[in-house]
Order: C-alpha cells, then structure tokens, then sequence
C-alpha cells in the first residue's frame, strides 16, 4: 500500500511541475518547434560566388627592401559584442568575461590603432604568396581572421572593418548559417544569416571550419584528429558546396589537427590552413601549419601592441 500510495504522489507531482514548467515556458516551446533547420543544407550554395572576386585581386606595394615585411601577424576573434549588451551569461563560473569574448568598445580601439599607425589587412591570397616568397608586402601588414561565424561578426565588427578600410577572413561552420535572419540577440549563440553574409561580403572573405565537424569526442578528440579519413572529408566537401567552392584556406577546430589531416585538406582541395599557434608567420612556413594570435577579453592594448609588434 505504501508503495501505490508513494507512486501515485510521484506521478501527481511530476504533471502538476511539468504543467507549471511547461505553461511558463511555453513560449520558448513555441519559438523553438517553429524555429529554422538545426543544420544549413549541405547541398545549398551561398550567393557569394561574384560579391568575392575581390578576394582573388593581388594588390602590387611596390615596396623597396627596407619597407617590405619579414614577417606577418595573423590575429584570430571569436565572438565581438557591445559592451551594453553584456549580461551574466557571458561570464564563466569564475566571474571571468569568456576568453572568446571581446568587447566592441575594445575591438574599436584596436582597429583605430591599426589605422593609426597605417596597417594594411592582407587577403589570403595576398598571404599566401608572401609565404611562399612570391609577394613583398609592407612592414605594417597584418592578416584579421574570425572563427566560426557568429551573428555578432556582422552586427558588431562588420561595421567598424568597413568604417577603417580593413578587411578579414571569416572562418565559417557552414551547417551553423541560419536561413532566415533571426533578430540579433547578444545573449544567444546565435551564427551569420545567409542575408548577414550577403551584406557583408564586401569585407569579410569567408572560408572553411568544417561543414559540423566542429565537434569533440566524449574523450575531447576533436574530429578533425579521430574521425575516419572518409567521413572528414565528406564534411569539408560539403562546407565547400555551401562556400559557392571557396576553399583556399581552412581553420582546425580548436587548433587541433595531425598529419592525416593536411593530407585530406590537401586532397579537398584547400591550399592553406591556419593553427592556433602562438607567433608571427614568416616566408617558408607550411602552408597548411600558419600560426595565428588569439586576441583574448583580458587582451589590454599594451597587450595588442606587443601582439602586433608595435613599439612605442
């Protein structure tokens, strides 16, 4: 009888606390059954075949030997977001902002140092040849580079790049581009619209981060170094077919990659690729190993300068 008794007074509580949760948050029920896709289709193109042309331009410096650059900065961002916009859930348990997160406010002072001091953004092409010592560019070149393709890109940095002259590589996990353009909300892990890329072409060159394999094991594999050869390049395939077949350069998920892996990009067709290696790049480095420096949310501009190797 105690058992009937104490089943029954389970059974009770749990509608009449499912009832409550679910008529309160019935309206985020509502908004997710009728949200988009989870996963952009693999087979969809992008429309940025012809507003990307510029990426394929390579400009002439003209630069004697005691101007041209011996070595080059590539920066990487993550997620940028206006210093109103900041909310509890962009703080770790510790208190700390999240690394990946930098504030517009900071970002802007960045960029007005770059333009200070007459930085010129290089495209991937543009590097590409420097590397492979094929180009001389000047001293106070730098190369900007964005991963995963947050919304925020777009809403946040997409405007002061254009307002400084500057343009940048957006790495994109292509299954993660939203086909309707959602409401920007800066408390969400919201990604680029279709119409977000459109609009901000003109600036931002997008290539590869996988098409969903930005993903770890229950082990902390990260699938570009654990999953089968086949189905890795299965993937990069179809984050090609969304990039409108932009695959000069990619980005390992997390840094993290072996030598199989340059092996499969280069069998996908992609000429370069980007670490999270900490130092500048110089000419004669490998093409799918260039080094890139993380710009952090403590990243003070004393800090930037000496990424940038700016001295006083």
């Amino acid at each position: 009888m105690k058992r009937i008794f104490s089943n029954m007074t389970f059974t009770i509580s749990f509608i009449v606390i499912s009832t409550i949760v679910v008529r309160f948050y019935f309206s985020d029920f509502a908004e997710a059954l009728a949200s988009e896709p989870d996963f952009f289709p693999p087979d969809e193109v992008l429309p940025i075949a012809s507003c990307q042309e510029w990426t394929e331009n390579v400009r002439n410096f003209d630069v004697t030997d005691e101007e041209k650059a011996e070595q080059i900065t590539v920066l990487m961002y993550h997620r940028i977001i206006d210093d109103e916009d900041i909310e509890e859930f962009h703080f770790d348990d510790n208190g700390n902002l999240f690394s990946t997160i930098l504030v517009k406010s900071e970002f802007e002072k960045q960029m007005d140092l770059l333009l200070e001091h007459d930085y010129t953004t290089l495209t991937s092409l543009e590097l590409q040849l420097f590397l492979m010592g094929q180009l001389d560019v000047p001293k106070n070149s730098i190369v900007l580079t964005f991963d995963d393709g947050f919304k925020d890109n777009y809403n946040e940095a997409y405007p002061i790049l254009k307002e400084h002259g500057f343009t940048a590589l957006n790495f994109m996990i292509t299954s993660a581009i939203s086909l309707n353009d959602r409401k920007y909300k800066a408390n969400e892990f919201q990604y680029l619209s279709v119409s977000d890329i459109e609009s901000s072409c003109d600036v931002f060159e997008f290539q590869s981060h996988t098409y969903n394999f930005h993903q770890r094991t229950f082990n902390q594999a990260a699938f570009m170094e654990f999953k089968p050869r086949e189905e890795i390049l299965e993937d990069l395939e179809k984050s090609i077919t969304n990039l409108a077949n932009q695959n000069r350069s990619f980005a390992y998920p997390y840094g993290a990659y072996k030598d199989e892996s340059i092996e499969i990009l280069e069998e996908a067709g992609f000429e370069m690729a980007f670490t999270v290696e900490y130092r500048d790049a110089v000419p004669g480095d490998s093409l799918y190993e260039i080094p890139r420096k993380e710009v952090y949310s403590d990243t003070t501009l004393d800090v930037f300068k000496e990424k940038i190797n700016l001295k006083d």
